[in-house]
Parts: C-alpha cells; sequence; structure tokens
C-alpha cells in the first residue's frame, strides 16, 4: 500500500468510517460507501484522478436504485476545496431527497446507522464498514489489539470474531444483545473476562517452542510444546473462562519415559501455586528452569529446520491439519519421529498388526522394535 493511500484510509477510518478507499490500475483514487452529514446517511462512490485534489472528480450518489452523477460543473465546489471540505458540505450541496436514511426515521435500518454514528470512538477502537454497508467490523482495542468483531448489517447476525471457538458468541449476542452498542459491549465484557486466559499462555507463547497450533490465533485453546528430547507437552484449556480448573495434560513420548514423567506431573498438582501462572507452576512441576528452545540460528532458517526435522514416514514436516512430527519410537537408540496419522497408516499396513481396546500394536518402520498406543489418544493429543 503506498503512503499516500494509506494516510487516506486512515483519514476516512478517524473521521469517515462508512467510507473505504482503493487506487484503480489507472492511479486514481475510488472512495465508495456510506457518509453521515447533519443526519443524513447517503451512499456514494467518488472517483478521484488527481488525488489529493478534486480537479476531475466525479461524485455518484445514490437515489432510489439509481446513482446520479455530480462533477464540478454542477456542484458548487471551490478550487482550493480537498476531500474533507467536500464531503463536509455534502448537506448543502446535495438535494435533500438524496438521502439514503435519516437518523430520525423510526426503521430498524436508519436505528442501526444512528447506533454507528454513536459507536464511532476512534480512540478507544477502530470501526470499519464495507463499501454497501452491508458490515461493520470492530478491531485494535487496547489490551486486546488482535481482537475484533465482525457483524451484518442490518440484521446484526454474527459474522466473524476472534474469541476461542469454545466460546459461544452468536448464541449469546442473539439472546441479549439488541443493539449494536449491546452487541460491542457484550463483546468487551467477554475479552475482559477472558484476561486470564490468555495472559495464562502468553508466556508459554513467548518462553516455549509452540509447535502446534501454527500460527497461534485468538482463538485456540491448546499448545503442543517440547518438554525434553523427544517428550512433548500438550496443555488444553476447555473453559476458557475457568482456566486452571478445566486445564487438561497430556505427555507424548516413548512409553517408559511418558509413565515416569505422568507420575511426576501427578504429584507436582497437588503443590500448584495459585500465585503463579501456569508457564511458572509446569516448570515447577517438572523441575525445570525453562522448557526447551530451538537453536537461534535455526529459528531463522526455518524452511532447513523442517527438512531436519521432517517426517520418517511421509517426509513433510507440518500437515494440511497443522500436525508436525512428535511421535518416537520407544527404542532410545531408534531415529524415528512421525506424525501420529501417518504411524497410524503404517500400523494398518502391517501384516501382524492389529487393536484390541482401542491399543494399536505394530512394528516401528525403522528398527522394527514392536510398538503399541491408542491413537485415538494420541492423534486428539497431536
Amino acid at each position: 500500500m503506498d503512503s499516500d493511500r494509506a494516510t487516506l484510509e486512515h483519514f476516512l477510518a478517524v473521521k469517515y468510517p462508512g467510507l473505504t478507499a482503493e487506487r484503480n490500475k489507472g492511479g486514481a483514487i475510488i472512495i465508495r460507501g456510506v457518509v453521515c452529514s447533519e443526519g443524513n446517511w447517503r451512499r456514494l462512490k467518488l472517483y478521484l484522478p488527481q488525488h489529493p485534489a478534486l480537479v476531475g472528480f466525479q461524485l455518484y450518489v445514490q437515489e432510489e436504485l439509481e446513482y446520479k452523477c455530480y462533477t464540478g460543473s454542477n456542484l458548487q465546489v471551490k478550487t482550493d476545496w480537498l476531500l474533507d471540505d467536500l464531503l463536509s458540505h455534502l448537506p448543502k450541496l446535495l438535494p435533500a431527497k438524496e438521502s439514503i436514511c435519516s437518523l430520525n426515521d423510526a426503521s430498524p435500518t436508519s436505528n442501526i446507522y444512528a447506533d454507528i454514528l454513536a459507536l464511532h470512538k476512534p480512540q478507544e477502537y477502530r470501526l470499519q464498514m464495507d463499501a454497501d454497508c452491508s458490515r461493520i467490523r470492530f478491531s485494535q482495542f487496547p489490551d486486546f489489539e488482535q481482537h475484533y468483531l465482525e457483524l451484518e448489517l442490518p440484521t446484526m447476525r454474527l459474522l466473524e470474531h476472534s474469541l476461542p471457538d469454545c466460546v459461544p458468541l452468536g448464541d449469546m449476542l442473539a439472546k441479549s444483545a439488541r443493539t449494536l452498542s449491546d452487541a460491542l459491549n457484550l463483546f468487551l465484557k467477554l475479552l475482559e473476562d477472558l484476561r486470564p486466559f490468555y495472559d495464562n499462555f502468553m508466556d508459554i507463547d513467548v518462553l516455549c517452542h509452540v509447535l502446534q497450533p501454527s500460527p497461534i490465533t485468538t482463538k485456540d485453546n491448546a499448545r503442543v510444546f517440547p518438554l525434553k528430547e523427544r517428550v512433548y507437552l500438550k496443555v488444553t484449556i476447555g473453559d476458557p473462562f475457568a482456566s486452571i480448573a478445566s486445564m487438561a495434560l497430556k505427555i507424548i513420548g516413548p512409553t517408559e519415559e511418558v509413565a515416569r514423567l505422568r507420575q511426576v506431573l501427578s504429584d507436582g498438582l497437588g503443590n500448584w501455586d495459585s500465585e503463579l501462572d501456569m508457564h511458572k507452576n509446569l516448570l515447577r512441576i517438572f523441575d525445570l528452569c525453562y522448557f526447551p528452545m530451538p537453536d537461534w540460528n535455526e529459528v531463522h532458517k526455518p524452511e532447513e529446520q523442517e527438512q531436519e526435522q521432517h517426517c520418517n514416514i511421509c517426509f513433510v514436516y507440518r500437515l494440511d491439519s497443522g500436525a508436525v512430527p512428535i511421535v518416537s519410537c520407544d527404542n532410545a537408540r531408534c531415529v524415528l519421529k512421525c506424525h501420529a496419522a501417518c504411524l497410524e497408516e503404517w500400523f494398518k499396513t502391517q501384516l501382524h498388526g492389529k487393536t484390541f481396546l482401542d491399543v494399536s500394536f505394530g512394528l516401528c518402520p525403522y528398527c522394527k522394535a514392536k510398538l503399541s498406543t491408542s491413537f485415538a489418544a494420541l492423534l486428539d493429543a497431536a
């Protein structure tokens, strides 16, 4: 995006949130959307071939089902005017009948537009609308810059949001939000209620080598990261509003080492310190100063790192599902590392492979050692 257009988009977002700007192939700026002036909403398209000057501009304003064109020849536009001057003088320049709705109208649609005008608070968050005025998006909240809420207009149907998928935001909005203000206030309250959830994951995201999910988003409620060589820990928060109470921990790795670490975990959970966050408590439980991190040089060479750590069965690092190779052989001398799904498929090809009570048995594709695992649990964890 060029600096001129970026400046223009910032100006529109602050003063005219219903308008958006784009540059066409010929270099002209095209502004479209809705703008409110003195209580009247107008849907328009503005063509600016020599922006920031208004020379040669063409303004199309919706009148019923058609757009009427205005130019410098049929509007009383002063020669030294810029875009802001033109938009702020629209009530005086255009006939009153060009309004698409008035804030004094009793229709639900006009009430929505009035609500939008009242919610325009650029110091508190960013408010955006599409050119057809059919979607509204709130984003860039203080302390929650990655979060967003997008609704359909005028129905207020939920389109997109940044909260964890397990939060039934759509149902909550349908039950308790009658206006845009209600919807936004509910979303802001949920963000505050979810602060402990995001704070608990914050240090893990920064101080651990999170393998899954990748990339991490505000919607994810689980993390998989290395606990030690060939052993991984998956932390899942089932209820984001009760982070510690709903926390589930799974250890993935060679059978004997997993059994030992499960006992360590079981003993340590009884000494959980509510004054510490999740990351510090896990370090205390496993008696670690820090969790394993990748070599700094490898971080800057992700392609080489992934090539070295690819699955020994499918020779791919990250599957479409996001899974990475974290399953290894019980034989400490074996170098096998693979995806759980790939090992399950390998077991199915084995002549002597079998499954009993959800536990699958087979041979390691590398060293031929006997392996047994529950793929239902393993695939869920990995």
